[in-house]
């Protein structure tokens, strides 16, 4: 089987042309791939930037934390005084409930020991 020599011609044309345009779109899509690289590198450089940020906060977010657990350790101590102070009041009003109780008989016992000492009232007062 002969080949005409024109259909070789166009074969190996086409061959060329094909390498051409792979050529032309390998040269493109390397571009495209350092423009990407590019920008690639710009997102990863503000993302450590935000990064660094989210770090910062983070370290006050853990001073402050901090500051409201030391708060709070101060709150139960108040919370424990307070209590004490609390049981004191209620054993010092039981105390002085009692005192009164017995300042009251004593002087229902002296208004009857002043009544016994004056006698009864005279008639007319009685009247």
């Amino acid at each position: 089987m002969l080949v005409s020599p024109d259909l070789i011609g166009i074969i190996v044309s086409l061959a060329a042309f094909c390498a051409t345009v792979l050529g032309g779109v390998r040269i493109m899509l390397s571009r495209q791939t350092a423009a990407l690289d590019g920008r690639f590198d710009r997102i990863d450089e503000r993302f450590e930037k935000i990064d660094g940020r989210f770090e910062k906060v983070d370290a006050r977010f853990e001073k402050i934390d901090a500051r409201f657990e030391k708060i709070d350790g101060r709150f139960e101590k108040i919370d424990a005084r307070f209590e004490k102070m609390e049981d004191r009041f209620v054993h010092l009003e039981e105390k002085f409930d009692d005192r009164f109780v017995r300042i009251e008989e004593e002087l229902s016992e002296v208004r009857v020991a002043i009544a016994r000492l004056e006698g009864p009232l005279p008639r007319l007062q009685r009247l």
